[in-house]
Order: C-alpha cells, then sequence, then structure tokens
C-alpha cells in the first residue's frame, strides 16, 4: 500500500459522476488536491447518453453505423468525434504544460483513453477500429509516462490494467456495473 499521501501528487477528474466519485475517494484516501475538469469527459452521446444500453435496440442501425465510421457519423444531439478529438488533445496539452514533476493521476472514460492511446501511437483516430478493438474495463488503470521536452516524450507504460490496484475492491463494489 501506498504511504498515506499516496503514489500521486494531483488527481484530476471528469465531471461526470462515474469519475467524479472515485476520483474524490482517491483524494481524499491519499491526501491530494483534485481538480476537476470538464475538458476530460467523456464523448457527449447526444440523445442517446445515460440510457441502458438495453434500451437502444431501436437505435441499432444509427449506432452500427457510427462504431463503424464515428468520425463520419454523428449520433443525434452528440458531439462530433472530430470536436471530441480536438478537446481530448488540448486537454492533454495543457495537461503536459502544468505537468513539471507532479505525479498526476487522471480519472477519465474509456473514449478519452482511446483518443489519448491513439494519439501517442500515431493510429488514426477517426477509425471505429480504434473505438472496438482497444478494450478498456471499468476502472482499469493506463499508466502514460511523460518526461520533460519539446516536446515531452511520452510512453504508454501500462494498458487497461484490471482494477485490483484499488484498494476497496473486497470492501465493496460500487464502481462495477451491473
Amino acid at each position: 500500500m501506498f504511504a498515506q499521501t499516496g503514489p500521486y501528487d494531483q488527481i484530476i477528474s471528469s465531471p461526470r459522476i462515474r469519475c467524479r466519485q472515485t476520483a474524490q475517494r482517491l483524494a481524499s484516501h491519499w491526501q491530494v488536491p483534485l481538480t476537476v475538469r470538464p475538458e476530460w469527459a467523456e464523448l457527449d452521446f447526444g440523445d442517446l447518453d445515460g440510457r441502458p444500453f438495453a434500451a437502444l435496440t431501436e437505435h441499432w442501425a444509427l449506432l452500427e453505423a457510427f462504431w463503424q465510421a464515428p468520425a463520419m457519423q454523428t449520433l443525434p444531439g452528440a458531439e462530433p468525434l472530430a470536436a471530441f478529438h480536438d478537446r481530448v488533445l488540448a486537454a492533454w496539452q495543457t495537461l503536459l504544460a502544468e505537468l513539471g514533476s507532479q505525479r498526476l493521476l487522471v480519472v477519465t472514460h474509456g473514449g478519452v483513453i482511446r483518443q489519448l492511446v491513439g494519439h501517442l501511437l500515431g493510429a488514426d483516430w477517426r477509425s471505429g477500429a480504434l473505438q472496438q478493438a482497444l478494450h478498456l474495463p471499468y476502472a482499469s488503470l493506463t499508466r502514460i509516462w511523460c518526461w520533460a521536452g519539446e516536446p515531452p516524450v511520452c510512453q504508454i507504460r501500462q494498458l487497461a490494467a484490471p482494477p485490483q490496484h484499488l484498494w476497496w475492491q473486497e470492501e465493496d463494489a460500487w464502481y462495477q456495473r451491473a
């Protein structure tokens, strides 16, 4: 177990409740500052956002088209993938500029992580393959280490590690979805 101050100097979180609650619990446990930043939120799925997957059967054709070519098909009322990509990369650049020697934990979503991993690997962020082929379980941990420089050098050290890294895994399972 980490010392009382934890393995991080600061936690940054998406404002969405599933991330914010986890981040609040970690920040409290490790006694580190928490900053909630809207730019780390998941893609806004518009009219379909927040609806249970099982309730979307009437939208299967639309969803299939979106997952096959997400940059070409925007869901009703949703954030276009290009805008999402730009938002995530701007947040990433801001984070790199502010990083210094801090050890940061960013509590965010699978879509955000896919955009960052794709960016770091030089993958085509417009491709449905990036969205479909990279499985990121809930509460998984992806570690990206960065070193100062122009541009900073970043390396993916761990991708989608299972949630055993959370100390409360056996205490309760509030972070798991049914």
